[in-house]
């Protein structure tokens, strides 16, 4: 790593040296023809021209390089508020206890952010970078929000364990080379600029600055291949700087706190997410809550009740093992030998090896905060200013009314407890045209609700779409659509020409899994048939057309999903800013135009649905008619502008949300009926 950002340096030296070299060399060069062009008459004024081009060059390309390696771009950080002993004197006394344990240097400055997260950083400068720089300590309070004492000391013991580490100066290093190279290739538009002006000031300045753009070019290569030398090397040592860490604040707070710690950070920043998205939602309807993370605190303890998550005597959730084994996982992963972070089962695995004790303190983290509500407030308030900075908070409304929103409208799509989640998050399986044949006795003996849908068989399915997932994904590796040299199936590493390998024998797994689905499937639809049979015929008839209009609504839910995806990709096609060449524009238009024509024949068809199109917005209605009416005959005859194909992305990707919303709806309508035609129903 220090080899890495040494040989960065010695690069930069070197490209402002040449262009130094450059500059004097052409300067000499120019100045000497002047003079000798002086001492030949009326011949001497073009060796004088000459020398003065030369001398013109020199002096550009001198700035030049100065434009492109020295213009900086400041980085705001609209949340941070620096936080002092004598306002926290409790929270205060806490760190500088910690740090004698983790035998760490005190924070120069202490830092507080809204989120869930814990962080510290080195203060930028060039003196920091050579000398003794000051460390700094960032907390958030959405993960204070969500932790006990024990467990928030166990995260900023982790982060003072960064502290003690001497390689911390050369993670500095590395975020500062960093920040110039980003600068360099997206951010400094001084040179793009001189550039577009020297072009415009005749054909000599016209050349050179086509010259510039050529060395722009070839200095864009070099620093994106420096980049990339860099960061591999920064992440194998990031990695095992977090197990460091790790191992600094495992031997202070123990196994028990650090696994807590963790699990309960996870779930708080997903809850803090979601939040995030509804607050920013209501504040544009000028609707506000005055503290947040009594929002948040209550949508926690939403999804624990969700998930059956028992809460401690704080109202904290307590996660076990079961809970958390349930998450299915991709088995295919890059970089995971090189990634900067390791994953929560490895931090897991070497928490549990390392079995630690530790006493736990319950209390909730905010005891350390003085005036902590005061501080949730003012938080909140600055979150609204980066938010939506265009609305002002006028009208606070109760925190209650923001989470029994969003506790409404999950329950809204949540299909009924007795299928254990059989039927969540993927689609029905298709099933033979004809009457569906009813149990027989044996088989009425065989299944009930319960085995139909047992809770093993959820986790199977997840699995079964998992690996459709990671099949995709080993075909784009096989055909080089994702270029990497090795990656990890199931934990085992793999070169990249044994991809094809691993997917046929999981593409054979897929099948297997697939068939089980749809016989399943089948099964569980056989079953409510020959109850609503037992009823009559009538009502098993119109049980199996309800399935069938559910697939059909299906398939054209899919047809959308498509046509937007077709859409987005042919504006960089179109609009990228480069000659493409027709050869390829004319396929893709005609591609365009034909999905604009289905996209025109599926809105129709959906516009006249009114129980589908009534649930849509007025404006999304009026969008629709104007693309059948006016916008698709446009599209069938010109080329598209881009404004036009945003629209028509913008139009289809909508009508899918909603679409997909009313086919929830109506799957735990069909669901809600299958419970009548069981044995709940018999039984009452």
């Amino acid at each position: 790593m220090t080899g890495g950002v040494l040989l960065f340096y010695v690069t930069y030296i070197i490209l402002l040296l040449c262009s130094l070299l450059l500059t004097a060399a052409c300067t000499w060069s120019g100045s000497t023809l002047i003079v000798y062009a002086s001492y030949h008459g009326i011949s001497g004024i073009f060796v004088s021209m000459a020398g003065a081009v030369l001398v013109l060059i020199g002096i550009l390309q001198a700035v030049f390089i100065v434009l492109f390696l020295f213009s900086w771009h400041k980085t705001a950080v609209p949340y941070r508020t620096v936080v002092t002993e004598k306002e926290q004197p409790v929270l205060f006394d806490f760190i500088h206890k910690l740090v004698k344990q983790a035998k760490a240097p005190l924070p120069k400055k202490v830092y507080l952010v809204p989120d869930v997260n814990a962080v510290v950083f080195h203060s930028p400068g060039i003196m920091g970078l050579f000398g003794g720089a000051d460390k700094n300590l960032v907390i958030g309070l959405g993960m204070v929000n969500s932790l006990n004492i024990s467990e928030f000391k166990m995260v900023l013991a982790h982060e003072f364990g960064h502290f003690s580490q001497r390689s911390m100066k050369l993670v500095l290093h590395v975020y500062t080379i960093n920040r110039i190279i980003y600068n360099i290739l997206y951010e400094n538009k001084s040179w793009r600029n001189a550039i577009i002006w020297l072009s415009n000031k005749g054909l000599l300045a016209a050349l050179l600055s086509r010259l510039f753009v050529i060395l722009a070019a070839g200095l864009h290569y070099l620093f994106r291949n420096m980049h990339a030398l860099i960061n591999r090397q920064y992440m194998r040592l990031s990695r095992e700087m977090e197990f460091n860490a790790d191992e600094v604040a495992l031997s202070i707070c123990g196994t028990d706190t650090a696994i807590s710690a963790m699990r309960r950070a996870e779930m708080s920043n997903a809850c803090f997410q979601q939040l995030l998205q509804s607050v920013t939602t209501w504040s544009r309807q000028q609707r506000f809550i005055r503290n947040i993370y009594e929002a948040h605190s209550m949508l926690i303890k939403y999804h624990a009740k969700q998930h059956s998550t028992p809460l401690d005597h704080q109202q904290l959730p307590q996660y076990n093992d079961d809970q958390f084994g349930t998450t299915v996982k991709s088995q295919v992963q890059f970089r995971d030998h090189w990634a900067s972070h390791p994953t929560q089962e490895e931090r897991e695995q070497r928490y549990q090896a390392a079995n630690i004790p530790g006493v736990t303190i319950m209390q909730s983290a905010w005891t350390l905060f003085h005036d902590a509500e005061r501080l949730q407030e003012q938080m909140s308030r600055q979150v609204y200013q980066v938010l939506t900075p265009e609305e002002t908070p006028g009208h606070w409304e109760p925190a209650e009314d923001l989470i029994r929103e969003i506790e409404a409208f999950h329950e809204q799509y949540t299909f009924p407890a007795p299928y254990n989640n059989y039927y969540d998050d993927r689609p029905f399986s298709d099933i033979p045209s004809g009457r569906l044949e009813p149990f027989s006795e044996e088989e009425q003996t065989l299944y009930t609700l319960s085995t139909l849908y047992a809770k093993e068989h959820r986790q199977q399915i997840r699995h079964y779409f998992r690996d459709v997932q990671d099949a995709a994904t080993l075909q784009a590796i096989v055909c080089r659509e994702i270029q990497v040299t090795q990656f990890t199936y199931g934990n085992v590493q793999y070169r990249s020409n044994e991809a094809s390998r691993i997917l046929d024998k999981l593409q054979q797994q897929i099948s297997r899994d697939g068939e089980w689905l749809q016989e399943h499937d089948l099964l569980a639809l056989r079953y409510h048939y020959t109850f609503a049979l037992q009823t009559a015929l009538e009502a098993a008839t119109n049980l199996q057309e309800q399935y069938k209009r559910i697939l059909s609504h299906q398939t054209r839910a899919g047809a959308l999903n498509e046509i937007a995806a077709i859409i987005i990709e042919s504006i960089p096609v179109f609009y990228s800013g480069n000659d493409t060449p027709p050869s390829k524009t004319d396929p893709r238009l005609q591609m365009l135009r034909q999905e604009a024509e289905q996209l025109q024949q599926l809105l129709q068809d959906l516009l006249f649905q009114h129980h589908i199109s009534d649930q849509w917005e007025p404006d999304l209605q009026q969008k629709v008619t104007h693309f059948i009416q006016y916008q698709y005959p446009y599209l069938r005859e010109h080329l598209p502008l881009p404004e036009e194909l945003e629209a028509m992305h913008e139009i289809s990707t909508a009508v899918s949300d909603h679409y997909n919303n009313s086919i929830v709806l109506m799957k735990k309508a069909f669901l809600y009926r299958c419970l009548d035609f069981s044995e709940l129903s018999v039984a009452h």
